[in-house]
């Protein structure tokens, strides 16, 4: 019973925003300034930006390390570190060189790996 008046409810509000579309968009063409508006006022879209930033940044530090324990000694492997230019390949410092570039063709067959 209560799903057949939800679909009843929505039946009959989708006919009234259908019926009054013009109406609705000319509301939602005042409302989004004024909100915008008042979000700028109170900073919270400064906030929300910076909150975004700093948990992306963490997350992102998150997913770069992989913790395991193997033998009974704890491990840590980061995807990326900084490495001096003598252990970068000949090879990938020349296709390096101007820009960057997707040398996983060519990790694949030096290291005869799949993916």
């Amino acid at each position: 019973m209560i799903p057949v008046l939800l679909g009843l409810g929505a039946i009959i509000g989708g006919f009234f925003v259908f019926a009054n579309w013009e109406e609705v968009v000319g509301w939602l063409n005042e409302l989004f300034p004024k909100v915008k508006k008042a979000l700028a006022d109170a900073g919270i879209l400064n906030y929300v930006s910076k909150l975004f930033s700093s948990v992306s940044e963490s997350v992102m530090r998150l997913v770069n390390r992989l913790y395991y324990k193997e033998n009974g000694k704890f491990y840590e492997q980061t995807t990326t570190r900084e490495i001096d230019e003598s252990e970068v390949p000949e090879w990938a410092r020349e296709g390096l060189s101007e820009k960057d570039t997707d040398v996983t063709e060519r990790y694949k067959e030096e290291m005869q790996l799949e993916i």
